[in-house]
């Protein structure tokens, strides 16, 4: 994983340091396919054929690599998903089989009021030609979701600062600052009622993960898609987030586990109020009790459920195509004893809760430890 935040390098770039962290040390002709995701390297980076500029890279630094490349991938959930299919017989890559997933987004060489417009366009246009960015309707749904399970404001407050205490221990989080309470309550309105501190920031990077037959250090036990209506205002309940849960419930029943089996879960937070929604619908808590649970003391690390803790979107950093490998990162860090003073004691099994957009799609992964 490379370092989130504002980069100077460009997008090929930033892909080339990720390739680099896995595949320096690795047999080159064991690699038969390359899965690349990146949410939006057209309207963000001017690129015609985003991969074609992308694998070249890789294979400018990589030379001997003889690869076949899949994507663009949207999301870094997407990407692994398909990469995980097809390792399991979907559509097999030849053998021996060994495949490099990664996720690269740069976004902050823009103004963030264009980005928000470009993003936006990517991600649904009909929803676009009406002005509705993505924190639009994520104030839309926090707001929902606050009034019809009477979750007071400040509990978001409290997602935020938990995220920071957690980026703070992670030397390639994009913020490794603490915040206070007040603090958040104070900043800026962005859409009612999300503050700039809810909000994941725009980030740059990147972030990559081999996999193979063969047996690592963790496994994926299991893995789901989840999917809800295309348009934003057709959905049954704004409030839920129905392309999780069903991706939870597929990726639990597949690696044969209940949610108080895992001790750690890296989940989509690009807003704070998402954090206890995705809880909530991935079926650790009752819709609207998270919070609760967060107030008691939960969700910390050291706590029963670590959550988040790289520091989330909301503190790791947003680029949005890597965020899901960069999860995977972080659980493999977690649960190979390697996450440093932001290791959760005697985490073994982790859940990972990728999602495009605001839960259009829902990816969940269930990782486990070997040892």
């Amino acid at each position: 994983m490379t370092r989130i935040g504002r980069l100077d390098a460009d997008l090929v770039a930033i892909a080339a340091e990720a390739a680099r962290g896995v595949l320096s040390d690795t047999d080159l002709t064991l690699v038969s396919d390359i899965y690349i995701a990146s949410f939006a390297p057209s309207e963000l980076c001017g690129m015609t054929n985003p991969l074609r500029s992308l694998s070249h890279a890789i294979q400018t630094e990589f030379p001997r690599l003889r690869a076949t490349y899949h994507g663009i991938f949207k999301t870094g959930g997407d990407a692994l998903f398909t990469a995980l299919g097809a390792m399991n017989g979907a559509s097999s890559p030849r053998e021996p089989g060994v495949v490099m997933v990664l996720g690269v987004e740069k976004m902050t060489h823009l103004p963030p009021a264009k980005t928000a417009g470009l993003l936006s366009q990517r991600e649904n246009p009909h929803d676009r030609a009406y002005g509705a960015t993505l924190p639009a309707l994520g104030a839309l749904v926090t707001r929902k979701y606050l009034e019809a399970y009477r979750v007071p404001e400040s509990a978001l407050h409290e997602v935020a600062v938990k995220n920071h205490e957690n980026g703070s221990k992670n030397p390639k989080a994009h913020f490794q600052n603490t915040i206070t309470k007040d603090e958040v309550a104070r900043s800026p309105l962005v859409c009612d009622p999300l503050r700039r501190l809810h909000c994941a920031p725009t980030s740059d990077g990147g972030a990559a993960v081999l996999l193979g037959t063969s047996q690592g250090d963790v496994w994926y036990r299991g893995w789901g898609k989840g999917t809800d209506v295309p348009l934003f205002q057709e959905r049954e309940d704004i409030s839920r987030f129905a392309a999780t849960a069903q991706a939870s419930s597929l990726a639990r029943e597949m690696a044969k586990i209940r949610t108080g089996d895992v001790d750690v879960v890296e989940i989509h937070d690009a807003f704070t109020s998402f954090e206890f929604i995705n809880l909530e619908e991935m079926g650790f808590y009752t819709m609207g009790s998270a919070w609760r649970a967060l107030e008691a003391g939960d969700l910390r690390i050291n706590s029963s459920l670590a959550v988040n803790t790289s520091g989330g979107m909301k503190a790791k950093g947003h680029p949005i195509g890597s965020t899901g490998i960069t999860a995977s990162v972080e659980l493999w860090e977690q649960l190979t004893g390697r996450a440093g003073v932001r290791q959760h004691r005697g985490a073994r099994l982790g859940m990972i809760q990728s999602a495009g957009g605001v839960s259009n799609e829902s990816y969940v992964f269930v990782v486990d430890s070997v040892s």
